[in-house]
């Protein structure tokens, strides 16, 4: 869908054309193309945990029985569902915490466990591309890189030095790195919100942004979050990420519009208020004073015969000064300008760099996919053929063979030609089912190939607005030669400083008053005069802009739901049937809001999460990401890694009715989507032993690591 900006912005216009101009209109709702950057459509990628490795030594203590172990530990996962089965407090949630640490640069581990580990290493997969995490912990500073390929000791980390893809030498730049990563991998981007500035001298309102760390939690479901559904009050934003709906992006972008407007109109009410009641303050002084010189003024004037006139003067380097800073004044507005222009033109082409990656990736995306078509549609013409093949004579004795030889063998389950038996060598192919893929696989190519165009045509646009500010920097540049040369000023405002110290010095004392007077009454009379004239800013229009903004990000929200219905319908269903496959039959209906609140229909009342039995959370949860990750296998919508890690599913309701259940759960989604998922699990419950063929149970009090 690609978005009608220019209808959109003349359906509000004709709504606020009495308060705002139709440029206004589009200053305020512009986003610089961004109202298609949103697609419900899969990436199809998926995020694999292959092994994670760890070496180390476990520290010195008196009263442990594995003081100074050596650790050399490692353990393969498998695509599917994969179980550990240990003892509480033996180290499972230690290995899934390793984990996050590699994909997201947060340290999570307890201090003494951090100290054990001196090196790790995560093997995972995107796809088919593998890649290794090292992390280098034997120091005070850590050591972190990501690599291309697969290894898991150090004697094989020199033979990968050449490719690294990244690395990092604190947490915060590895952070940093491995977000960009998974976001392009995933194309992810960081939804926003406003919140108060954090340090305590300053009340400005900033912007805060989810990173991949946030979106994490939407793989890793630890038992402390187990009572939300999604992880703190930003849930609804990784939400709206992992769904992916259209319009998401400019709907946020102009909430933070509002919030910063909103902002500033409470600030300018504030800063208006404090400056009224000081500008009344001053009048009265100025005009307090105003009436005391000119007394002591009129009492010099009648003992003074003689005076010295500096007012003219005065007036000339008043005059002189003013056009030294009006000058000046015109100097700087020039160079802001320009540098404003500058960021501009750095910010377009750091948008062009990133279209011409993604069109370089979806590039391959579609050579991929046309090749996988071709495949297909070659497998079904040669099925085809070879199903319509119809034997008349024998190869070898060119003898007929006859319908009634052929009807007769087919009965005997014999070949007509060789005799031999044929029972067990039937193999049905469905050719609709490849047909049906080839039909998706073409429309998966029309959508790369008019992404590619869409990045495309963008870039020309971002060139052409590149040449059309770089001219206006050009031309900036030419109107320095406007400016009138401030030194000559400057020379002749020393000259007529020197003149009036000199005239001051010959004056009496009473007309050196005089003169001090004369002076502060002009001054004081501008000050009135700027109060009196000066008229406070109050044309913002804030209300008016922010009224706008929430007028948008109505329409915009409407149409966001009505497109995204089909897909949070399919999503409902989906929740529902696995919520029933769990054992929770009391919820009949999964109801998604236009504003992404999740109700369930128990007994005939909608509820919310947090108002489910706390028995039965635990299990709505799993349902619910079990449910995205279906969304993407079933109907290519939806953003998740399909990757699940689940700690201690049992914690809270490990009853020998919802282990059962569970078991049967788990087995029935190995079975269904084993292929195409990996969940990784860790449980105490040893009544779980035996569900799982990807199993790694150790003994009772035995220590993983």
């Amino acid at each position: 869908m690609n978005f009608d900006f220019k209808k959109f912005t003349d359906e509000l216009y004709e709504e606020y054309k009495e308060q705002l101009t139709k440029s206004e209109v589009e200053e305020i709702l512009n986003l610089n193309d961004e109202y298609s950057r949103d697609t419900p459509m899969s990436t199809g990628k998926r995020l694999l945990i292959d092994k994670v490795t760890l070496l180390g030594e476990k520290g010195i203590s008196e009263n442990s029985d594995y003081s100074g172990a050596k650790i050399n530990f490692s353990l393969p996962f498998e695509s599917g569902l994969n179980i550990i089965i240990a003892d509480n407090l033996k180290g499972k949630s230690s290995i899934f915490k390793i984990i996050k640490y590699a994909l997201t640069g947060t340290n999570s581990l307890k201090d003494n466990i951090k100290k054990w580990i001196n090196h790790a290493f995560v093997n995972f997969s995107i796809n088919e591309k593998k890649y290794t995490v090292f992390l280098d912990l034997s120091k005070y500073r850590i050591y972190a890189g990501l690599f291309n390929g697969s290894f898991n000791s150090l004697d094989e980390l020199e033979n990968y030095s050449d490719e690294v893809v990244f690395d990092a030498s604190s947490e915060t730049s590895y952070q940093d790195l491995i977000n960009d990563f998974f976001f392009q991998q995933f194309t992810y981007y960081s939804l926003k919100w406003t919140q108060k500035s954090s340090q305590k001298d300053k009340d400005d309102l900033i912007e805060a942004g989810a990173s991949w760390k946030t979106y994490f939690k939407s793989i890793l479901l630890e038992s402390k979050d187990s009572t939300s559904l999604m992880y703190g009050d930003q849930g609804k934003k990784v939400f709206q990420m992992l769904l992916g709906l259209k319009l998401t992006y400019p709907i946020n972008r102009l909430t933070i519009k509002k919030d910063l407007l909103n902002y500033e109109k409470a600030k300018e009410q504030s800063f208006t208020e404090r400056q009224k009641k000081q500008e009344k303050q001053n009048l009265e002084k100025f005009q307090q004073r105003l009436t005391d010189i000119n007394i002591e003024l009129n009492e010099i004037q009648i003992i003074s015969k003689e005076k010295v006139n500096l007012a003219p003067l005065y007036i000339e380097y008043n005059s002189l000064l003013g056009l030294i800073q009006s000058e000046n004044k015109k100097s700087i507005e020039i160079e802001n300008v320009k540098q404003l222009k500058n960021k501009e033109l750095h910010s377009i082409k750091t948008k062009q760099q990133t279209n011409q990656s993604e069109i370089f990736r979806l590039k391959k995306e579609l050579e991929k996919a046309k090749k996988q078509s071709n495949d297909l549609k070659e497998f079904v013409d040669i099925g085809i053929l070879f199903s319509n093949l119809d034997i008349k004579y024998c190869p070898g004795c060119n003898h007929d063979v006859s319908e009634i030889q052929k009807q007769s063998r087919l009965h005997e389950h014999k070949c007509s030609l060789c005799n031999e038996s044929t029972i067990g060598n039937e193999d049905d192919v469905d050719i609709d089912v490849f047909k049906d893929k080839i039909e998706n696989l073409k429309i998966t190519i029309k959508n790369l190939e008019s992404e590619i165009c869409t990045l495309s045509e963008q870039n020309d646009i971002f060139q052409e607005k590149f040449n059309s500010i770089y001219s206006d920097i050009v031309s900036s540049e030419k109107m320095f030669d406007g400016i009138q040369d401030v030194s000559s000023l400057s020379d002749e405002l020393q000259e007529l400083e020197k003149i009036i110290n000199s005239e001051k010095s010959k004056v009496n004392p009473s007309d050196s008053r005089k003169e001090e007077l004369v002076s502060e009454k002009a001054v004081l009379n501008f000050q009135l005069q700027e109060i009196t004239s000066q008229e406070i800013i109050r044309g913002s229009n804030y209300a008016t802009k922010i009224n706008l903004l929430d007028s948008a990000i109505e329409k915009l929200s409407e149409r966001r739901f009505e497109l995204g219905t089909k897909v949070l319908d399919r999503l409902s269903e989906l929740m529902k049937n696995e919520i029933h496959d769990f054992g929770l039959t009391s919820i009949s209906e999964v109801l998604i809001k236009e504003n992404f609140e999740i109700y369930y229909k128990q007994d005939n009342e909608y509820v919310t999460f947090e108002n489910i039995a706390e028995g039965e959370q635990l299990r709505a949860k799993i349902a619910f990401y079990l449910s995205l990750i279906q969304l993407d296998i079933e109907f290519n919508f939806g953003r998740h890694t399909r990757l699940l890690i689940i700690d201690s599913p049992g914690k809270e309701e490990a009853d020998l009715k919802y282990l059962e259940g569970l078991a049967r759960v788990l087995q029935s989604i190995e079975s269904r989507y084993g292929d195409k998922l990996q969940i990784l699990i860790g449980t105490a419950e040893r009544k779980l032993s035996g569900v799982l063929k990807n199993q790694k149970e150790f003994a009772v009090d035995e220590y993983v690591f």
